[in-house]
């Protein structure tokens, strides 16, 4: 692999405590997150893949191991210094879209640039261009309650990605979506990993799974393997569902 790395995970471990027990969610997982790639954590239900994306992402709290940035330890940082670190670097899709229900779909988008304090008219800008580009610029003034489950999570991409984040993490952005409205979500975000942004997906779907340059399997919340596509550069898109498939079902 040349590329950068944009994250590395040290020795991660993320555990709970529930009715005086121990549950390891996470164990010693170490990983490269490459700039520019489409990376893609799979595993089986409670294998952990969500709690992974979690703590990459900053949005959850370490046990104990080390994430670095940009030669920075993150996971050193205050709350204060993560929460500007996650406005500036990360953007995050979740699979219930959460957007606010009483907020236009542009109203939506810019809310991040009007929190941050970034300029009413670079924020109204940037949310223009987002809706065009994930063609929903029409829907500039409708409630998410008035438009589709696909376009609501075109807009959760967007607003993701209000302030260009270095890195896009998206867990199941596509579990609550049909068919026809799950491919169209993959497109926008390989669209934008072809442009350069560099996203990490959770997903258990093939079919999604396959838009990755790279595939991380989860089980017991330890890294059961890895797929990496540029071995196979010449692979088609039911070449890539095969070797998925073959690949996860190897691993049991």
């Amino acid at each position: 692999m040349n590329k950068p790395v944009i994250l590395k995970a040290v020795n991660l471990c993320k555990t709970y405590s529930t009715g005086g027990e121990q549950f390891h969610a996470i164990r010693n997982v170490s990983l490269d997150i490459y700039e520019g790639d489409f990376t893609v954590i799979m595993g089986d239900s409670g294998s952990g893949k969500s709690t992974l994306l979690y703590l990459l992402s900053g949005m959850d709290e370490l046990t104990s191991g080390e994430i670095h940035f940009g030669g920075d330890r993150i996971d050193r940082y205050n709350e204060r210094k993560a929460a500007a670190f996650r406005s500036r670097q990360i953007g995050y899709v979740y699979q219930s879209i959460n957007l606010v229900p009483d907020l236009t779909l542009f109203e939506n988008i810019a809310l991040p640039g009007y929190i941050s304090g970034m300029s009413r008219a670079a924020t109204e800008r940037r949310a223009e261009e987002l809706m065009a580009g994930m063609d929903i610029a029409d829907l500039k003034s409708r409630l998410p309650s008035q438009v589709s489950g696909g376009q609501q999570q075109r807009a959760a991409i967007a607003r993701s990605l209000l302030h260009s984040p270095a890195l896009l993490f998206a867990d199941e952005p596509t579990g609550s979506l049909n068919h026809a409205h799950g491919a169209a979500v993959l497109d926008i975000l390989t669209r934008f990993n072809l442009l350069g942004q560099s996203i990490v997906m959770v997903t258990h779907d093939i079919r999604a799974a396959a838009r990755a340059d790279r595939l991380i399997l989860i089980r017991d919340g330890r890294i059961g393997g890895e797929l990496d596509f540029a071995e196979f550069p010449d692979a088609d898109t039911t070449q890539r569902e095969e070797m998925i498939f073959a690949f996860v079902t190897g691993k049991e």
